[in-house]
């Protein structure tokens, strides 16, 4: 049976993803997330491995993807954590992987560029938490995007979509990596 391991499963887009695959496909889940013995409660123990980890924890990482054919990605707010993960579905032999990445407007050359000069020191301090998030995800988008990976992106709304579509958003997000798997697999 073909194992699909979802990084950061504890989270809404993991969990909900979780819940699709598990509800559209045969594939078995490594289910990777800090305390997700604590977090998550096994749906399908026949089909899931609920595994506690950290990101940078490269030991406990490669382990854990061992066996698997295709990781998603569900965060990447820290770009050491990224290339941790990169090294170890490399370590693994772990070639595909489908990975949440910024919003589409955000990877374009004009906004990366504005993006990266920003520094106004009279931001709000909830505006420039939102910024330093973004600067990170661009970084982390990059640095998959240049790894020697097989990947597929599925790109967050904007924070104004966001907000508008309150929790329909990460239903959507879910639903792409679906179909992004489906396109894998077949």
């Amino acid at each position: 049976m073909k194992q699909l391991a979802i990084l950061g499963a504890a989270g809404t887009i993991g969990q909900l993803t979780r819940k699709k695959i598990l509800e559209r496909t045969n594939l078995s889940l490594v289910l990777y997330a800090r305390r997700a013995k604590e977090r998550l409660q096994s749906a399908n123990p026949e089909r899931e491995t609920i595994i506690d980890g950290d990101f940078l924890d490269l030991g406990r990482l490669v382990r854990a993807l061992q066996g698997c054919q295709y990781v998603c990605l569900t965060d990447i707010h820290d770009p050491r954590a990224t290339l941790r993960v990169i090294e170890a579905m490399k370590l693994a032999g772990v070639k595909k992987l489908i990975s949440i990445a910024p919003e589409r407007n955000l990877c374009q050359p004009e906004e990366l560029k504005q993006l990266a000069t920003s520094s106004d020191l009279s931001l709000s301090p909830k505006t420039h938490q939102l910024l330093l998030q973004q600067k990170n995800r661009l970084m982390s988008y990059h640095l998959i995007a240049g790894s020697e990976l097989i990947v597929s992106f599925v790109h967050l709304p904007s924070e104004k979509e966001r907000m508008a579509q309150r929790n329909a958003w990460q239903k959507a997000i879910a639903d792409e990596i679906l179909a992004i798997f489906h396109g894998c697999a077949a």
